[in-house]
């Protein structure tokens, strides 16, 4: 997500310009990205830190290591242009203090726009536990985030890029489903 690079018009360059700069981030880099992230939860009760440590990363680095090894054409869409480069300006003020950040920022700025952009997954693994002990859920091919619309009001949050419907969403479309009933 450089800045200074032509703004993807469609998947297929993102997806390129992504595999670009993924094949320029070594494995030194991404185990600095993962100090980071070590180092970023060690505050965190023990429960959400190991979510957050290995569940949260190693979704990530397999994602990554998905697009690294990306030899397909994907389904071309155009991009909403105001909404990636949103995106690239609300994710470049997120990180500014500890030296390992710059790779974290470098690896989920190949990561994050493939998720939102060209796979349409969430931006937390599906049953990752999140605060207050929800997890992401995916009935009937659909993604549920119990905090979704509790991020709206914090800026750097990047819950609105995300394909996840908030949870509220599952209790109306419950309703219509004929019977079948879906426990949380």
């Amino acid at each position: 997500m450089n800045k200074s690079k032509k703004v993807p018009m469609d998947t297929k360059e993102l997806l390129a310009s992504l595999e670009k700069d993924a094949r320029r981030i070594s494995n030194n880099d991404i185990m600095k990205a993962r100090s980071f992230m070590l180092n970023y939860v060690k505050f965190l009760p023990e429960k959400y830190k190991k979510a957050y440590s290995t569940e949260l990363f190693s979704y990530y680095y397999e994602t990554f290591m998905e697009i690294k090894g990306l030899r397909s054409n994907p389904v071309i869409e155009e991009i909403d242009i105001e909404t990636y480069n949103e995106l690239v300006k609300n994710y470049s003020q997120q990180f500014n203090e500890d030296p390992l950040e710059s790779y974290f920022q470098r690896f989920m700025s190949v990561v994050t726009p493939y998720l939102i952009f060209i796979t349409k997954k969430p931006l937390h693994p599906v049953g990752m536990i999140l605060p207050g002990g929800m997890t992401i859920m995916e009935p009937n091919g659909e993604y549920y985030c119990p905090i979704k619309n509790k991020q709206t009001e914090v800026d750097i949050a990047l819950c609105k890029y995300c394909i996840c419907k908030d949870n509220e969403e599952v209790v109306k479309t419950d309703r219509y489903m004929c019977g079948k009933s879906f426990r949380y």
